[in-house]
């Protein structure tokens, strides 16, 4: 792991494992602290999340209703549907439709997928 792909890491832990933060300052305590929690796992892990869902966090309904298209309700079922943000974020827009409807579907993967400068 290199200093380039730290801020990559982060996200990682966060979206992906759960964890509210990394309270690390660089590249070798993030592993000395992923290696130490993977180790003593009958203690639990003491930054992940307490809540019953860790994609209804307020932050993270928030992030998701700035989505054109995409007000409280439809966020809410969004969240409740996938199991993170990286699976939202490439979901097909056939597997968005049952969720929030056609139009929705579409908006929503454009957004997501559309060429950033």
């Amino acid at each position: 792991l290199s200093e380039q792909y730290f801020s990559a890491v982060q996200r990682f832990v966060v979206f992906d494992l759960g964890l509210t933060l990394l309270p690390v300052s660089g590249q070798t305590e993030a592993s000395q602290l992923i290696t130490q929690i993977s180790q003593t796992q009958t203690f639990g892990n003491p930054f992940r999340r307490r809540t019953s869902s860790q994609l209804l966090d307020p932050l993270i309904l928030a992030l998701v209703q700035q989505v054109p298209g995409v007000g409280r309700v439809k966020a809410l079922a969004l969240l409740q549907h996938f199991s993170s943000i990286q699976k939202l974020c490439n979901a097909a827009p056939a597997q968005l439709e049952p969720i929030v409807g056609h139009a929705a579907a579409q908006q929503i993967h454009n957004f997501f997928h559309k060429p950033r400068w």
